[in-house]
């Protein structure tokens, strides 16, 4: 057979095989073929978590490094990658900013250090060099290992302390961005990182076992810490990996004397919860806080054998939809149905669909059944808190779905002005338990009008129930899978 014929063949039995591929369309509409089941990479391995920002910033950040060696300095590039630049081997840490702080006698020490002219090309020798000096510590300004000396009030005493000393150096003050590092005890300064806006100081806690456990506010942690200077406060962030993540998560989310099945899946769920909240809070440095606004987390603190062993158990995996993770959610309880990611948060996803929940009904549990009555002002109060303004209270009507959760809550006043909620503004403005409940009112013996707000569960009433999945271990016997399936409608774990 000759080539030419060859390459006929070859080309006509491509066109077949392409034409069999296709999808057939009939008369009235052609539909689309399923997308096949492929699982998604991931992989970001580290997780950060914000231990305090905002409101909740401390003036000086400590840590303890009970079961290793010290620390060492250095900083975070963009892929979460770890660069060293020093060392110190106290155990007792202590960062702040460096503006300068008063003593209880009065005396105000820094922000002004002398520093020295000289140059030097890696940290072991300015810190072997300010070792020499009474007061010397090293410093990374501005890409360049640098001697600092003291601690004064102002660039004048900075100035005459150089000259006292004889010393071939001039007066600095740090940035608004530079952070210093002080034995906790003792006061004694042990480092400074000043390189601007982009990088900030990172500490790595040296473990004299497999890993360290750092006590940090009373809690203690695994993994790296980093330092953003927001005024006169710190942000302190814990760098940590995934998994000791997940482990620091479970046992705040779901009690570990529960059913490891139920403890897997609020695993698996955390797991991915995390996974898809990287860059979060972006404007503060880090993915996820540590409270109830993301997942609460402790580090080490609290967790136990049980709790590590589900976390354990799921390692590595997802809650996953057609291979996309998926974006998950998840409460304390549903008081009888979940809703849908539509209806709660504006977001349509296919295994985020409303499921009629029994489960709760076999076990008792905090806020089963709720009740809330309130007067005229304090519903105009609750709404003022979230800036809606009426006059008065006129009428309140509840909307719900298919599912008896209440999806949209319109409140009139006498003027015909109406505050319309939606979702999960339903009950977070409202301040109450859950999204189901009814409304009625009645006239009390003083002739005032009381709302009364009754209904059950805990929380948005989207994803999974902790308490329905409790509920699903213990008496049917569910699996972790069988959990996710039920409250993520066909999704799987991969």
């Amino acid at each position: 057979m000759s080539n030419g014929v060859q390459k006929i063949i070859v080309f006509a039995l491509a066109v077949c095989i392409a034409l069999t591929a296709m999808p057939t369309a009939s008369a009235e509409k052609a539909e689309a073929p399923v997308p096949a089941y492929f699982d998604l990479p991931v992989t970001v391995d580290t997780i950060k978590v914000g231990l305090r920002s905002g409101g909740t910033a401390v003036y000086e950040a400590r840590l303890l490094n009970k079961s290793g060696s010290g620390y060492l300095f250095g900083y975070f590039d963009y892929s979460r990658q770890f660069h060293k630049l020093g060392k110190t081997e106290v155990s007792a840490l202590s960062m702040r900013g460096d503006s300068g702080f008063t003593l209880s006698d009065g005396m105000v020490v820094g922000p002004w250090h002398m520093v020295l002219n000289k140059k030097f090309s890696d940290f072991e020798s300015v810190k072997k060099y300010a070792k020499t000096l009474w007061g010397g510590f090293p410093g990374y300004i501005n890409g360049e290992y640098k001697v600092l000396v003291g601690a004064y009030a102002d660039e004048s005493k900075t100035w005459e302390a150089i000259k006292k000393r004889s010393l071939d150096a001039k007066p600095f003050t740090g940035s608004k961005y530079s952070i210093l590092a002080a034995q906790t005890d003792t006061s004694e300064l042990q480092f400074l990182l000043d390189v601007g806006e982009k990088t900030n100081l990172a500490v790595r806690p040296i473990s004299n076992s497999q890993r360290a456990e750092t006590w940090f506010a009373g809690n203690a942690y695994n993994g790296d810490f980093q330092y953003l200077r927001n005024g006169g406060g710190l942000t302190v962030i814990n760098l940590v990996a995934l998994e000791d993540y997940v482990m620091g998560v479970l046992p705040y989310e779901m009690h570990g004397d529960w059913p490891q099945e139920a403890l897997k899946a609020q695993g698996a769920c955390a797991r991915t919860y995390a996974i898809n909240n990287i860059n979060s809070y972006i404007e503060h440095g880090f993915d996820v806080r540590n409270d109830t606004y993301s997942q609460v987390y402790r580090g080490v603190t609290g967790t136990t054998e049980s709790t590590n062993k589900a976390a354990s158990a799921t390692s590595g995996e997802y809650v996953r939809y057609r291979g996309s993770v998926c974006k998950v959610y998840y409460m304390s309880s549903d008081g009888g149905a979940t809703d849908s990611g539509a209806n709660v948060f504006s977001q349509k996803r296919a295994y985020l669909e409303g499921v009629k929940d029994d489960n709760e009904e076999s076990i008792e549990y905090y806020n089963k059944s709720w009740k809330c009555e309130l007067r005229d002002a304090n519903v105009l109060y609750r709404l003022s808190m979230s800036d809606y303004k009426l006059s008065d209270i006129a009428d309140i009507k509840a909307v719900k779905s298919n599912m008896g959760n209440v999806i949209k809550l319109i409140i009139s006043d006498s003027e015909s002005k109406k505050v319309t909620l939606l979702g999960e503004d339903c009950f977070r403005v409202t301040g109450f338990n859950s999204l189901r409940y009814d409304v009625s009112s009645y006239e009390n013996a003083q002739k005032e009008r009381i709302w009364v707000f009754k209904g059950g569960g805990w929380g948005h009433n989207c994803g999974m129930s902790q308490w329905g999945a409790y509920s699903m271990a213990l008496n049917k016997s569910a699996s972790c899978e069988q959990i996710i399936d039920f409250y993520f409608s066909g999704a799987y774990l991969g």
